[in-house]
């Protein structure tokens, strides 16, 4: 599995910065607090797959397009969003689109639950659980990934995020799949 990102010089070049296994907690300001989790690009799929298994259903899910290949970087992000999602037919329609979904860094995909809980998949690769929750935690042990203020693909000066041809079927089959509509 070829990584959705990679760290880069100021001139695009590799600087040879890997993902490492890790996560931390973060706190906001107003209270909120989620983890941040990284791993290395051939456990990305599995680890997300893991986590969204947590995730109570019905789901939102919540699709932003980031980056048109063909046209490159849109000017604002693009939504789209299938609510009431049974969590067996979302994990299927993720699992047959995996160069989309966990290789390329077009898009973010969110997940929240009947309970609030959520999972993004950002465009790099990193996880975000929201909140801090137990279970989360749990999970990421389950999982071996340590927790750690190590260096992740979010912290990096510069990003070259990775676009496959391939995904393009790939996102307008599951925008069709999951019934998404356009969402601002």
């Amino acid at each position: 599995m070829t990584p959705k990102a990679q760290s880069v010089t100021l001139a695009g070049e590799p600087d040879g910065f890997l993902a490492p296994r890790a996560w931390r907690s973060e706190v906001f300001g107003d209270g909120h607090t989620r983890l941040v989790v990284s791993v290395p690009a051939e456990e990305l799929q599995s680890v997300h797959l893991g986590l969204l298994g947590l995730v109570e259903g019905p789901w939102g899910v919540r699709y932003v397009q980031l980056t048109n290949r063909l046209t490159g970087q849109l000017p604002a992000p693009e939504g789209r969003v299938a609510m009431g999602v049974a969590p067996a037919k979302a994990l299927a329609v993720l699992k047959e689109r995996p160069t989309l979904v966990w290789e390329d860094g077009r898009h973010q995909l969110w997940v929240r639950g009947a309970l609030g809980e959520t999972v993004i998949l950002d465009e790099m690769g990193v996880v975000y659980l929201s909140p801090d929750d137990p279970m989360f935690r749990d999970a990421l042990t389950a999982f071996g990934i340590p927790e750690s203020n190590a260096p992740t693909m979010d912290s990096r000066d510069y990003v070259k995020v990775a676009f496959h041809a391939d995904a393009d079927a790939e996102e307008a089959s599951l925008w069709e799949a999951l019934k998404m509509l356009r969402w601002k």
